[in-house]
């Protein structure tokens, strides 16, 4: 096929501090792509809305962990699109005209695998995730498996499944890995979108929930939460989550917040190596630790206090196609409401996306492809 097609690629591996001076999306551009022709079982869509991932600012902005990612790469995992052609082989009920999210990673399959033959393809050790293994959403068309198609229900906006996968993330981690109960207190350290999702599924759940963030994020990020009537801590070196949780933390109702500066559960989202070594002395004996974020470098835990508090710190990866169901679900109901926290771009503007997205000027960047 000889059409060509824009997409935002990711091609340099320069290390940029976001508050760098310049352009920190240098290692990014625009460019023209074709359109491969498709192989068993692939499908062709029109891509509708792509939201922009931590990990997508982390790829642009050369982070060591994310130095696998081959180059040059059309990035992006979070989007809907709409199904424009079949390619030879079974796609079972997947038709023309069908508007869908992909489930990000793809497992290997095998029957043997551990992860795949439980139907966690997010666990796999030989997944592929869209937009790092193969180009993405950030294209104006995509070519993808049709095993990764999760059609929207109905009553769902093509915006709002750029925000299905994330969404999805947390539910994983939420529902499948933290005992979350009614009336826990709940700190999330973190205000991204990971964070803010964490937050009101949490509150769903029946917890009483404290988000965190730094200076930077008061008139943006934590402003949204406290609109949503979040407790908000801002956090500093000097001021830090362990201190304000000792000196004591109300409610908006004015009630204490947590129990001798201590909480039933931490969700960490904030992918700050300090704050994943601070989780474990604001969490009360036996209680828990969700860890959702990734770091750039090895992070250190004092495993003895971790042994004799009898808490229990669990990683969640990704999710599969079960979450992305109730992710759905959660959007249907109002447990999340889309439309608070997303900052439309047009695609002429996607350069301006990253930006604002990297230097946490935004909430939810999300572009409309087309």
């Amino acid at each position: 096929m000889s059409e060509k097609i824009k997409g935002f690629c990711l091609h340099g591996r320069e290390k940029i501090m976001p508050n760098s001076d310049g352009l920190v999306t240098r290692n990014t551009s625009v460019v023209e792509m074709d359109i491969p022709r498709l192989k068993e079982g692939e499908i062709l869509a029109k891509t509708l809305f792509t939201g922009i991932c931590g990990s997508d600012n982390s790829a642009a902005l050369g982070k060591a962990n994310f130095d696998w990612v081959e180059r040059p790469r059309v990035i992006g995992h979070e989007f809907s699109a709409q199904v424009l052609e079949l390619g030879p082989g079974d796609h079972g009920d997947l038709k023309v005209g069908d508007i869908f999210t992909p489930l990000a990673m793809l497992g290997c399959q095998d029957e043997e695998c551990p992860a795949c033959s439980v139907s966690k393809w997010n666990l796999c050790p030989s997944k592929e995730i869209i937009g790092f293994h193969r180009n993405g959403g950030f294209g104006q068309r995509v070519v993808l498996e049709s095993d990764r198609a999760v059609v929207l229900m109905d009553g769902l906006r093509p915006e709002q499944g750029a925000l299905i996968e994330p969404l999805s993330v947390v539910v994983n981690a939420l529902y499948n890995k933290c005992a979350i109960k009614p009336g826990d207190d709940v700190v999330v350290t973190g205000c991204g979108i990971i964070g803010l999702m964490s937050a009101e599924v949490a509150r769903a759940a029946g917890a009483r929930v404290a988000i965190t963030g730094i200076a930077h994020d008061r008139d943006t990020r934590l402003k949204k939460a406290r609109e949503r009537g979040f407790i908000t801590i801002e956090v500093s070196p000097e001021n830090t989550l362990t201190a304000q949780l000792q000196e004591g933390i109300t409610d908006l109702n004015g009630l204490a917040f947590g129990k001798k500066g201590k909480v039933d559960l931490l969700i960490e989202c904030s992918g700050v190596p300090q704050v994943l070594s601070e989780t474990i002395s604001v969490v009360r004996p036996e209680g828990d630790i969700c860890v959702i974020a990734t770091y750039g470098k090895e992070v250190e835990i004092n495993a003895t206090h971790l042994t004799r508090t009898s808490l229990n710190m669990r990683g969640s990866m990704g999710s599969c196609r079960a979450d992305y169901m109730v992710a759905q679900k959660l959007m249907l109901t109002g447990a999340f409401p889309t439309e608070h926290y997303t900052d439309f771009y047009d695609f002429k503007d996607i350069t301006q996306a990253f930006e604002d997205s990297i230097k946490a000027t935004n909430v939810k960047a999300v572009v409309k492809m087309n």
